[in-house]
């Protein structure tokens, strides 16, 4: 994450939890002592607007209030996040940046389904403390109780749409914006999104952040040979020849 310069309030470190890097970041990439402070600033920032939100509601919530709150000027809150939108998207860069890695350095012989799944593993074995998995739960009150985040929502999973729909087109041999292509990542955008909502109905029974990640990850499992099995017969219609690992 490329964040600016704070204008020299004093932040709250109580405010905010203990700064974790992911551990698929290698420790030669990991950030330094002036990223680490900037990276709290917006960490502390997301996390109390996300406070905000889930009390008083999202439009009723100021920019003004989020930077009292954050002990920053509301100049420092537009600075890291240019839209109010984006304080409830704030690893959403990150995040596909991750996928992006994944599916371009993959191994011969992996299809792009297969990277989807290891970035998912991924992710659930970053936020998987009891903390994070309440606060994710917050913020699906959040933005399902606003069309206008649910639409954007669905603008910010365009981007791994489009992503994936590159990395697919490697695997059939064609062009991003080829049908099959297109159809294959639209199809993957949808089962997981159909897999969040199956999900997020059966939540309250999985208190245990544990319980959560196996639960979620067996219907992310489901939807993978789901996918795999399509694109291995888009191959097969089309000649190729199956795909060999290294």
């Amino acid at each position: 994450m490329s964040a600016p310069e704070s204008d020299g309030e004093q932040q709250p470190l109580a405010a905010v939890e203990p700064l974790h890097v992911p551990a698929c970041i290698p420790p030669s990439e990991r950030p330094g002592l002036r990223e680490r402070k900037k990276l709290r600033t917006y960490e502390t920032i997301a996390q109390v607007a996300l406070d905000l939100f889930d009390r008083q509601g999202f439009r009723a919530t100021t920019i003004a209030q989020i930077a009292e709150a954050a002990d920053v000027s509301p100049r420092t809150v537009s600075a890291y996040f240019p839209a109010k939108e984006d304080l409830l998207f704030p690893h959403t860069e990150e995040m596909f940046g991750i996928l992006a890695d994944r599916l371009r350095d993959r191994p011969a012989g992996q299809f792009a389904t297969e990277a989807l799944r290891l970035w998912i593993g991924e992710l659930f074995d970053t936020n998987a403390s009891k903390l994070e998995h309440e606060r994710e739960r917050m913020r699906r009150r959040v933005i399902d109780a606003d069309e206008a985040l649910l639409a954007y929502e669905r603008q910010q999973m365009g981007k791994g749409e489009r992503l994936f729909a590159h990395a697919i087109a490697r695997d059939l041999g064609t062009e991003p914006d080829d049908v099959a292509a297109q159809l294959a990542a639209a199809a993957a955008v949808g089962a997981l999104a159909a897999i969040g909502r199956v999900h997020d109905e059966q939540e309250r029974e999985f208190t245990d952040p544990e319980k959560h990640r196996d639960a979620a990850l067996a219907l992310v499992d489901q939807a993978i040979v789901f996918l795999s099995g399509g694109i291995r017969e888009l191959r097969a219609q089309r000649g190729d020849p199956p795909l060999q690992a290294a």
